[in-house]
C-alpha cells in the first residue's frame, strides 16, 4: 500500500469510527429537528426574542433523563415495545403498535410536505405534490440502503450540513452576546402563550420515537454498557439544543413580519447578510424535513413487527415493509390535506408535532419508567429524576392537547 493511499485511509477510518460512536445520537438529532422545530423555534424568537433560550438547557436535562432510562433498556437488549406487549398482552399490543405508528407518521406528513416545498424552491420543479412524491421516494431509497451503517452515514452528513448552514447564518448576524446570555436566565411571564411556548419547546426536544429506536439497536451497535449509549445520545441532544439556540437567536435578531411563511424566517436576513441566505435556509429546512420524516418512521419499523413477537433488525424485510407503507401513507394523506383544507406545509409543520406527541409522549414516558423498574433497581435519586421527567411529559401532553384543539378548529 502506498503512502498516499494510507494517508487517505486514515481520515476515512477516523470518520467511520466517529460516526459509529455518535451516529445514533445524530439520528436522534435529525428526528427531533424537523420541519416543526424550525418554525416553532422561529416563532419563539419572533415573539419573545432571546427570552426563551433558558428552556433549551431544561429540555436537554429532561431529554437526558428520558434517554437514561432508554439507554438502560438498550444495554440489556430489551426493546421497549417488547415490554409494552408483555404488560398489556399480545392481543392489545398489535393495535397499540399500529395506532401509535399511525399517529407517528403524521410527523412525516408535515416533514415530507415541507421537504417537497423545499425541492420546489430549490429546483426547477413547480408542482408541490410532485415534490412531496420525490421526497418520499428518496426516503424509500434511503431505507433500501438496508445496512444501518450506510443509513447512519447519510443521516450524519445531513445533520452536519444543517448544523453548518445555521452556524453560517448566525455567525454573519454577529449576535449581541450579552443579550443572548441574558436569555439563558429563567424568567416568568404570566401569559398563556408564553407557557404554551415553553411546553412546545420541551415537547419538540423530547422526542418519543427515538426511545423505541434506541432500545431496539443493540444488535446494530453491539454495545452492552449504558455509558456507550449515554455518550452517544448526549452528543445528539446537545447538538439539537445548540442548533435550536441558533434558530431562536436568528429569529430574535431579524424578526419576520406577519405570519410565518415558507421563507419568512430567512427573508429579513437578506438585507443583513445577503440574498444567498434564502437558499442556504431552504437547503437546511429541506434536509431537516427529509431526515426527520424518514428517521422517525424507523421507530415504527421496529414497533410493529415486535408487537407480533418478531425479532426485528434494522433494514430487514419486516422493518422495510412497515417503513415503506408509512412513507406511502404519509404522501397519501399529505396531498389531500394540502389540497382540500386550509393547511399549508408550514401550518402542518407547526401543528403535526403536537398531533404526534400528545398521545405517544406520555405513554412512552410511563412505559420507560415501568420498564426500568422491571429490569433495574434504580436508586432513590434516579427514581426521583425519572419520575419528574415522566410528570413533565404528562403536563406537556395536557397543555399541548388544549392548544392543538383550538388550532385544528381554526384550520379545518
Amino acid at each position: 500500500m502506498s503512502e498516499t493511499s494510507t494517508a487517505v485511509d486514515v481520515p476515512i477510518s477516523i470518520a467511520k469510527e466517529t460516526i459509529h460512536q455518535y451516529g445514533l445520537g445524530l439520528l436522534f438529532a435529525a428526528n427531533i429537528f424537523g420541519a416543526g422545530s424550525v418554525y416553532i423555534l422561529t416563532e419563539a424568537g419572533m415573539v419573545f426574542g432571546f427570552g426563551l433560550l433558558w428552556v433549551l438547557p431544561l429540555a436537554l436535562g429532561v431529554g437526558l433523563a428520558m434517554h437514561e432510562m432508554s439507554a438502560r433498556l438498550a444495554a440489556k437488549n430489551e426493546p421497549l415495545m417488547d415490554y409494552i406487549a408483555d404488560v398489556i398482552g399480545d392481543r392489545a399490543a398489535r393495535p397499540f403498535a399500529m395506532g401509535i405508528s399511525f399517529i407517528m407518521q403524521f410527523w412525516s406528513v408535515a416533514n415530507y410536505a415541507l421537504a417537497g416545498a423545499a425541492l420546489v424552491y430549490l429546483t426547477p420543479l413547480s408542482n408541490l405534490y410532485v415534490g412531496i412524491i420525490i421526497a418520499a421516494g428518496l426516503g424509500i431509497a434511503l431505507v433500501e440502503l438496508r445496512v444501518y451503517s450506510r443509513v447512519e452515514g447519510v443521516i450524519a452528513a445531513l445533520v452536519l450540513a444543517i448544523f453548518g448552514s445555521y452556524l453560517v447564518i448566525v455567525a454573519n448576524l454577529e449576535p449581541p452576546m450579552g443579550a443572548v446570555a441574558s436569555g439563558f436566565v429563567p424568567g416568568i411571564v404570566n401569559e398563556f402563550e408564553y407557557i404554551t411556548m415553553i411546553i412546545a419547546l420541551l415537547g419538540t426536544t423530547v422526542y418519543y420515537p427515538n426511545f423505541f429506536i434506541q432500545t431496539s439497536m443493540n444488535q446494530e451497535k453491539d454495545w452492552d454498557v449504558v455509558s456507550r449509549y449515554r455518550r452517544d445520545h448526549t452528543v445528539g441532544l446537545a447538538a439539537v439544543v445548540l442548533l435550536s439556540a441558533t434558530v431562536i437567536v436568528a429569529a430574535a435578531i431579524a424578526v419576520p413580519d406577519g405570519d410565518l411563511t415558507l421563507t419568512a424566517p430567512a427573508e429579513p436576513l437578506t438585507d443583513m447578510i445577503g440574498p444567498w441566505v434564502l437558499g442556504v435556509f431552504m437547503l437546511a429546512v429541506g434536509a431537516a424535513s427529509f431526515s426527520s420524516a424518514t428517521g422517525t418512521l424507523f421507530a415504527a419499523g421496529f414497533m410493529v413487527p415486535q408487537s407480533y413477537g418478531i425479532t426485528t433488525r434494522f433494514g430487514d424485510m419486516h422493518f422495510r415493509r412497515t417503513v415503506h407503507f408509512l412513507i406511502a401513507l404519509s404522501v397519501a394523506l399529505a396531498i389531500p390535506i394540502l389540497a382540500y383544507t386550509g393547511f399549508t406545509p408550514v401550518s402542518l409543520a407547526l401543528m403535526m408535532p403536537a398531533v404526534n406527541g400528545v398521545v405517544g409522549l406520555p405513554i412512552t414516558a410511563l412505559a420507560l419508567y415501568g420498564a426500568v423498574h422491571r429490569y433495574y433497581d434504580p436508586s432513590r435519586a434516579a427514581q426521583a429524576v425519572f419520575l419528574t421527567a415522566v410528570v413533565l411529559m404528562f403536563l406537556t401532553s395536557i397543555f399541548t392537547a388544549e392548544s392543538l384543539v383550538r388550532s385544528i378548529v381554526q384550520l379545518v
